[in-house]
């Protein structure tokens, strides 16, 4: 695992779609990371339980595809908690769901960065 993203997914997408194609999903998950962050965060606060699963699905899915499958299981772990009216209850269980998504992007940032450096929009 290279700075906590799984580096056979990383070989898989360039052989697939070369350097370009990696460094612009690196620029998605790094452009779009830190508001879903915030959405777990202020939905947890605030008892939001479709905001957080919206917020987990889509962060989930862009960590998974770029290879941060500890982030990406993070994610899923608080998308499923929220989806239950139950197990979201547990007010410690959810504020301790949206830490470790915090702490596992915390893990994985500055990888994804880099990746997404190599990124150049076209104008």
């Amino acid at each position: 695992m290279a700075g906590g993203l799984q580096s056979d997914v990383l070989a898989r997408l360039r052989a697939e779609g070369g350097a370009a194609l990696v460094a612009a999903l690196a620029a998605l998950l790094a452009r779009t990371a830190p508001a879903r962050l915030a959405l777990i965060a202020h939905g947890v606060a605030n008892n939001d339980r479709p905001g957080v699963v919206r917020a987990a699905h889509s962060l989930r899915s862009s960590a998974a595809n770029l290879g941060a499958l500890d982030l990406a299981a993070a994610a899923e772990a608080i998308e499923t908690l929220a989806e239950s009216e139950r197990a979201w209850s547990d007010a410690e269980r959810r504020e301790q769901a949206a830490t470790l998504v915090s702490e596992r992007w915390s893990e994985v940032a500055d990888s994804v960065r880099r990746l997404a450096a190599a990124h150049v929009e076209p104008s």
